[in-house]
């Protein structure tokens, strides 16, 4: 009974988010004796629009820390460094650059258990591209 009530849920909130759609289809949208806006736009711009108005929820999870530093300039630069190096050669989930005071860190992924997240973490270990890597309990952020 738990399985097919999750299960009507699941499909319910599928088929809200695909009933939503952005400010530019809502005003192209034709009805009868009125008149028609239409908008040209960069497909670009389209693909970008949908990306900020995709909502996200927090929930508990894991992240792969790729970097950790102090509260210095060089450990915030040192992170953006190891962000743009993730974003460049690991391009399949997010990166975070993260200040917790007095800690800044370089963040990759959303997971929701410790072994999607140490799964990951071995994966880069093996590249031997990073001195200290480790799995870390944090928010992590999840699309609707």
């Amino acid at each position: 009974m738990k399985r097919i009530t999750l299960f009507l849920s699941i499909m319910l909130c599928a088929l809200y988010a695909a009933a939503q759609s952005t400010i530019v289809q809502e005003l192209e949208r034709t009805e009868p004796g009125k008149g028609t806006i239409t908008i040209e736009q960069p497909a670009k711009l389209d693909s970008l629009m949908g990306r900020m108005s995709a909502k996200t929820t927090q929930v508990e999870g894991y992240r792969v820390m790729v970097y950790s530093g102090n509260n210095s300039r060089a450990a915030r630069d040192e992170a953006n460094n190891w962000a743009q190096y993730m974003r460049e050669n690991f391009p399949g989930a997010e990166v975070y650059v993260v200040f917790e005071s007095p800690i800044r860190s370089c963040q990759y992924g959303d997971y929701r258990t410790r072994e999607e997240a140490e799964a990951v973490m071995y994966k880069l270990k093996a590249t031997r591209k990073f001195k200290e890597i480790s799995v870390r309990k944090t928010l992590i952020n999840l699309p609707y």
